[in-house]
């Protein structure tokens, strides 16, 4: 019987998901693998640096690191599990959405064991789709979607009428957007994710270099949450136009990345309400390849973008690809 040792990062929401869901199935993983599960250790922001790198240099091989963490300071941990020739789960974009030069060290280091699908999509296989696009010999012309459950929401129920602060207000009441909605509605993480996107096609790209519009203006930035959240309503009537003319030719309103082998851009977009990416309902995400080979009927992926459950099964799914491996 083989054994994957588990080394944890960022025990949240996700985190905690990921557990249960290791635990619930390690005996169904054990049986068809022959693999077992076992976790060695788990790791919050009150643990020491010191703590986890002791912990990484005397994991017993093979092991994996997950990291389930929103945290900029992962990626040391990261890049020692790779030169000690453990596997790295990432749903974390930020060590791969940082510098170019970080993404490329941590793919010289891990190559096949460096794994982050849920990084664009949650447990949507969209990684895995343009990887294997790319390494059968075809031409990727353009990849066009929503990436963001959270905008995907907002814009939906802008186009039944609703105002651009009640969307908003709303979809924070349901816990669809960060503490601070500004984290969703500046693009930023959108823009993360064509990054990773741009860079797996191999462009050399930074994320300044991304085109990124906001969906507010800096103006309403330096204000504590609660006043940005009363001063949205000063947005509406912008939004109502930008609707109202949208609909008068047959368009809808959606926040839309764009990334070509030349270009990256990412923001709001009146599109044919006819077309994949207009006809896009609630917090699903829509990823949309256009191919050589796929040219006239682009290949579509789409399904939920977010939620703890799914983007769990995601970080569930690359460690048992992980285990495959061994």
């Amino acid at each position: 019987m083989k054994k994957l040792n588990i080394l944890h990062l960022g025990i949240g929401n996700v985190g905690r998901e990921v557990i249960r869901q290791i635990t619930q199935q390690k005996k169904a993983v054990r049986d068809s693998l022959g693999v077992s599960l076992d976790y060695q250790g788990e790791f919050t922001s009150k643990n020491t640096p010191e703590e986890i790198n002791n912990a990484i240099q005397n994991a017993p091989l093979p092991f994996v690191l997950i990291d389930t963490t929103a945290s900029e300071k992962t990626l040391p941990f990261l890049k020692l599990a790779l030169k000690r020739g453990g596997f790295v789960v990432l749903a974390n974009k930020k060590p791969l959405s940082g510098k170019q030069k970080d993404f490329d060290d941590l793919h010289k280091l891990g190559g096949k064991r460096l794994l982050y699908e849920c990084t664009v999509g949650a447990g949507l296989p969209v990684i895995q789709t343009l990887k294997n696009l790319i390494i059968t010999g075809d031409e990727i012309l353009e990849i066009q979607g929503c990436f963001s459950g959270t905008l995907g929401f907002l814009f939906s129920q802008i186009d039944e009428g609703m105002s651009f602060s009640q969307t908003v207000l709303e979809a924070k009441e349901k816990g669809f957007t960060e503490p601070d909605p500004r984290d969703d509605l500046s693009g930023m993480d959108v823009a993360r994710k064509a990054l990773i996107l741009a860079r797996i096609l191999g462009r050399k790209v930074e994320l300044d270099d991304i085109q990124l519009e906001s969906l507010y203006p800096e103006k309403l930035q330096k204000l504590n949450v609660e006043d940005f959240l009363k001063q949205l309503n000063t947005l509406d009537a912008s939004y109502k136009e930008k609707q109202e003319k949208a609909q008068q030719e047959n368009k809808v309103l959606r926040f839309v990345a764009q990334v070509t082998p030349e270009a990256c851009t990412v923001g709001l977009q009146a599109v044919d309400a006819a077309s994949e990416i207009g006809s896009l309902r609630g917090p699903d995400n829509l990823i949309v390849f256009k191919t050589k080979r796929y040219s006239q009927n682009p290949l579509v992926v789409k399904g939920p973008g977010a939620g703890i459950v799914v983007t769990a099964a995601g970080v569930f799914a690359d460690v048992l690809a992980a285990a495959k491996m061994l």
